[in-house]
Parts: C-alpha cells; sequence; structure tokens
C-alpha cells in the first residue's frame, strides 16, 4: 500500500512540474515567475543535501530515506519538465 501511495505522488509531482513548463510557455512573465520558482526549489534542494544529516534529525527520518526523497525529486523535476519540453 506504501508503495501505492509513493507511486501517485511521484506521478502527482510529475503532473505538477508538467504543468508549471505549460504555464510558463504562455507568457513571458509567467516563464519568469516559474523560473524563479524552479531556482528557489534549485536552491532548497542543494541546502537539503549539504544540511542532510542535521535536516532527516530535523524530519525524524533517516538518512538513506532523505536521500531517496531528494533523488526522487529531481527525477520528478527531469521527467515532468521532459514531458513539456518533447511535447
Amino acid at each position: 500500500m506504501r508503495a501505492v501511495h509513493l507511486g501517485n505522488y511521484f506521478v502527482a509531482g510529475c503532473i505538477a512540474f508538467s504543468l508549471l513548463g505549460w504555464v510558463a510557455s504562455l507568457h513571458l512573465i509567467a516563464f519568469r515567475v516559474v523560473l524563479c520558482f524552479l531556482a528557489a526549489i534549485a536552491i532548497v534542494w542543494g541546502l537539503s543535501w549539504l544540511l542532510d544529516f542535521s535536516l532527516s534529525k530535523l524530519l525524524k527520518i533517516s538518512v538513506a530515506d532523505l536521500q531517496a526523497l531528494l533523488i526522487s525529486g529531481l527525477a520528478i523535476l527531469l521527467i515532468g519538465l521532459g514531458v513539456f519540453l518533447c511535447s
């Protein structure tokens, strides 16, 4: 059951990033807003890798689980934006 939930979150994340790419294609201002949002996500993602031990204690999960979430987050971003670029 947990695998189904994680799979649903993965698909929902891919759809969300595809939607962001579609919104960015509508207008130049929307592109800039989405670009700033993606830059903020990239900064938080990078800081999460640097602070993984202290962040895992704060979230009360293991470091391996946090790193798996970060890797899956990158995969969600790449798949979601790849769907936008290929369509």
